[in-house]
């Protein structure tokens, strides 16, 4: 049992490390605009020559940490070992690639350079996803399906969100475009809040049975906030920027999905009985 699990340990290290190969290797056909970026001071990484074996230990940790995530909860997922992988792994994606963009509508950069360097991100994400799905996750064929809920739920995340997110931009001041450029700031903030709801159904739809409560904390919380993070954390590896501003965006994105998530799970419950 010992060498079974040492075996099986080494094997998500060595999916964790391919993924990642795969991710840097994209990256270095564009880089990313952040790089580049004349309005805000370069991080010491960069400066000092350190960026390229910080970034690949920081992205490794971090798609590690998702897979953690995702074997922490694909039983709650419905169907084959490869469709959990594959819907994890397409919900995390879409995350940041449209998390990229807020780059710029905050900062003067290629809009095509933010979208490139999710997408080369997001490739070892679904590699990642589709590996430990395959090799580590259980095939579960039973359970229903609860679709009629779908655009509420999508709905109710989204206006929380966005609510939220200007509470964030107004009253705690953290770095945005909401004044300067108000209809990007907008598009983004509501493309954001629509794709967390689009998560939301992909990955909870096997939780119905789980208190609200419960189901909004491992979604917004455990799914979402600890992803957002550690995405918005990475900012740090390219630019001089405050940490609190990043913690700031980061907490009271995810308590804004967890209220969201709670009260798209109530609802749901309701119409489920």
């Amino acid at each position: 049992m010992k060498q079974k699990q040492q075996k099986s340990g080494w094997g998500f290290i060595l999916i964790i490390v391919a993924s990642t190969i795969l991710a840097i290797l994209l990256h270095q056909l564009h880089d990313d605009p952040l790089m580049h970026l004349k309005s805000k001071p370069q991080s010491i990484l960069i400066t000092s020559g350190w960026f390229p074996p910080v970034a690949f230990i920081a992205l490794a940790f971090t798609f590690g940490v998702m897979g953690r995530i995702f074997l922490g909860i694909q039983k709650t997922f419905r169907g084959t070992k490869l469709w959990k992988g594959g819907v994890f792994g397409f919900a995390l994606s879409g995350l940041w690639i449209i998390g990229m963009t807020e780059v710029y509508v905050l900062y003067p950069v290629s809009l095509f350079g933010e979208i490139y360097t999710g997408i080369a991100d997001s490739c070892g994400i679904l590699l990642m996803s589709l590996l430990i799905g395959k090799y580590r996750a259980d095939d579960t064929l039973n359970g229903e399906t609860h679709m009629s809920t779908t655009f509420p739920a999508i709905i109710i995340i989204t206006v929380i969100y966005i609510m939220v997110r200007y509470f964030s931009y107004a009253v705690l001041q953290i770095e945005s475009s909401y004044v300067t450029r108000p209809l990007a700031t907008f598009l983004w903030t509501a493309g954001m809040g629509g794709w967390i709801g689009v998560m939301y159904i992909l990955i909870s739809g096997g939780m119905l049975r789980m208190h609200p409560l419960k189901r909004a904390v491992l979604f917004g919380g455990l799914v979402f906030g600890i992803n957002w993070i550690l995405f918005n954390l990475f900012a740090l590896l390219f630019i001089v920027t405050p940490v609190l501003d990043l913690v700031y965006r980061s907490v009271f994105d995810a308590l804004a999905v967890i209220l969201g998530a709670y009260i798209s799970s109530i609802f749901q419950r309701r119409y489920a009985e």
